[in-house]
Parts: C-alpha cells; structure tokens; sequence
C-alpha cells in the first residue's frame, strides 16, 4: 500500500465571504475505507483553505474531472459561486459545468444522465432499481420576489396573494383597480392609470412551483381556476408574457410599462426592478430580505425536521416573507462511477457547510444548523457498490 500525503492550499478572493468563522470538519470515504480527508478551514475576507488527505494508492482525494449539472435559474448566481470556491478548494481537481436551464430542465437532465446532479426548486420524488432514490437535498433558500415597471411609481407597493392570483389569472388587469388603490393610499392614483402585463415563466421552473404553492393557500379564485401549482401550469396567454427563466422574465418587465414579474429577489435586486411588498400570514407588509425568508424557515422548523422537502409558503409570523423556498440539488443515490459519486458528494457537502457563507450577498440565507444536519444524512445516502461514498466523522 502506498501511503501519500497532500496538502492543497487554496486562496479564495471572495469579499462577499467576509465572516471571521473557522470550521473543522472531517469525511471518510467508506468505500474499502481507503481515503481519510480532514478538511479544515478559516474564513476571512481573504479564504485560506487546506485538505491534508491521506491515501491508499498515488492518487489526491478529488478525482480530475469536470461535473456536468444543470437545472433551476433561481439558484445559479451562487452556483456559479460555488462552482469557483470548490474548484479552488480541491486545488483546481473538480470542474463544475452548471447549466442554468430551468428546474424542469434539471429534473429531465438528471433523470436521463446527461446531469450528474440537478438543480431545482421543486422537490421531486422518484426511484428506480438500478439508481435507488431521487434524493432532494436542500442546498440553499430565498424569496420570490414580485417586481413591476410603472413609470413615475418609485415606491414598493403593498399586494396581498389573492390580489396578486387575480393579477396573473387576468381577473384585474389595471393597477388602478380598487382593491389595489386600497392598499396603496400614498400612491398618485393617476400613475396607476395603466394596464398590466403580467410576465410567466415559458419552462418549467420551480419558481413557478413556488408561487402557484402559495396562490393554492390564499387564492379561492386560484382554486377554483383548477391550475393548481406545479413547476408548469396552464397560465392565460391572451395577454401575458412567457419568459424562459428568470432573466428573461426580469428583462420583460423591464421592458413593458406595466409590466409584472417574479423571480428570485437577486434578479430583481439586479436588474433594479422594484419590489412589492407582500402580505404575510400575520397581516404585515413584507418585502423580499434575508431576515423574512430565514423567518419563514424557522416557522415551519417542526415541519422541516420530518420532512425536508415541507414547503414554506404562507408562513406564520409577523416577520416571515409569505413567498419563500427552498432550492435543491437532486442525486440519484446509487451511483455507477465511483470516481465521480466521490467528487459529487464531495461538492456537495462543502456547499452545505463552507459553500453557505458565500449566499448572503447573492441574497441566500444560510441553512438553518438543523437543516445542515439533515443534508448531512442524506449526502451519506450515496452510495457505490451498496457502500456509502463519504461519511461524517
């Protein structure tokens, strides 16, 4: 047996991980218990990060190679984020190639093997013989963001999800209507003068998941309509747009005076759009912030625990922002190439640990710790040859 002894150091210029935290964390490949990696890491505005590993044969820990992933638009700002900490992190061994197509498009591509793993909003359930389960592994979480374009209206506004359903079921089709003046008082009703054009995703798209999941809790027009909530659903196409993926649909409503979009809150911070606030379960008026997305977690803390995959629209609490979610990466659990299961589960546990520092900026909370504990499980479900691929020591 040859014993080898690496120490990789990599440099992370990334001001947006500017948290003083140091973080001890150890992993073992299981897999004929050949490799021991002992990663240990101190998170300044400058990110120094080393991995000692120690091996069986002459080989580093990450295999060479480049990921092939893909799927939701919602969370790829801090993919491609991640994508350049963990390749540094692995001293340059692991490539992530992340396709930002749609959740639906992650789905398909992950199900057919053209993804390594998918990316997307909506939890997805399936299960094969030869590939076991479809884990959903929440990797990060963040608002639905509402954001407008009219003309001379520099303020957000305030929108309740029922007012909103009826928007995009095109059962008010002004913004001068009376059931949005009356939440808009301080608004120049002249301004308001002017027709909507709401703006839907055209793919499928967890954000779309997202939102119809928290019109089918305070709608009773969205009910009864019979759409339901999906990552696709039969929106009205006489006088809407359909953008593919939320860039295109933030450059829509840019676009059109009138215009009405949603999207993660990063594009819209992004492409300077504003945003509504939306009325909580409590009765506040809430916009989009890290704080009411966390709260909206928190809430359903209980719920989270039995099932990771629980939704939390509509969350109770005075603070809790009624549109949030969650956003996961899905990996068939039994995998067929070890070298890349290794790699997977590797980049994996590292975006769920020292990859959420990166989110804040890109207006990702954190995991909450008891989520971080659950991923931890499930990235242990991964196995090769009926053997888990990494565990925590």
């Amino acid at each position: 047996m040859v014993v080898v002894a690496i120490v990789v150091a990599a440099v992370v210029y990334f001001a947006l991980a500017n948290n003083n935290t140091s973080t001890t964390q150890t992993v073992t490949n299981t897999v004929n218990n050949t490799n021991t990696t002992t990663v240990s890491s101190a998170t300044t505005q400058t990110q120094v990060q080393s991995t000692t590993v120690t091996l069986s044969q002459s080989t580093t820990s990450y295999f060479v190679e480049t990921l092939q992933a893909g799927g939701s638009t919602f969370v790829n700002p801090v993919m491609q984020v991640w994508a350049v900490g963990f390749q540094q992190f692995t001293g340059g061994n692991v490539a992530l190639n992340y396709q930002s197509v749609g959740s639906g498009a992650g789905i398909t591509g992950v199900q057919t093997g053209t993804f390594i793993f998918g990316g997307s909003d909506a939890p997805h359930a399936n299960q094969t013989a030869t590939q076991g389960t479809l884990l959903n592994i929440p990797e990060t979480l963040g608002a639905v963001a509402i954001f407008y374009n009219i003309p001379g209206v520099t303020q957000s506004l305030n929108l309740t999800g029922p007012i909103l359903a009826k928007i995009y079921l095109e059962n008010i089709t002004m913004w001068n209507d009376p059931a949005i003046l009356a939440l808009n008082h301080g608004v120049n009703a002249t301004l308001l003068n002017r027709a909507i054009v709401p703006v839907h995703r055209s793919d499928g798209s967890g954000t779309t998941y997202a939102l119809t999941n928290y019109f089918t809790k305070v709608s009773t027009d969205w009910n009864a309509s019979g759409k339901g909530f999906g990552t696709l659903v039969n929106w009205p196409t006489t006088g809407e747009l359909a953008g593919k993926g939320s860039s295109q649909v933030a450059t829509y409503v840019q676009q059109n005076f009138g215009g009405i979009g949603y999207a993660d809150s990063y594009y819209a911070f992004s492409n300077k759009l504003l945003m509504a606030s939306i009325q909580n379960q409590a009765g506040a008026f809430v916009p989009p912030s890290l704080a009411g997305v966390t709260a909206a977690a928190s809430a359903f803390a209980t719920q989270l625990q039995a099932n990771p995959t629980f939704t939390i629209t509509n969350a109770p609490g005075a603070t809790s922002y009624p549109i949030s979610t969650f956003t996961y990466i899905l990996v068939w659990q039994k995998q067929s190439n070890y070298n890349q299961a290794f790699d997977t589960a590797s980049f994996i546990w590292w975006v769920v640990n020292q990859g959420q520092g990166y989110g804040p900026t890109l207006f990702y909370p954190t995991l909450p710790a008891a989520m971080v504990t659950i991923d931890e499980g499930l990235i242990a479900q991964i196995t090769y040859n009926g053997a888990p691929v990494i565990t925590a020591g």
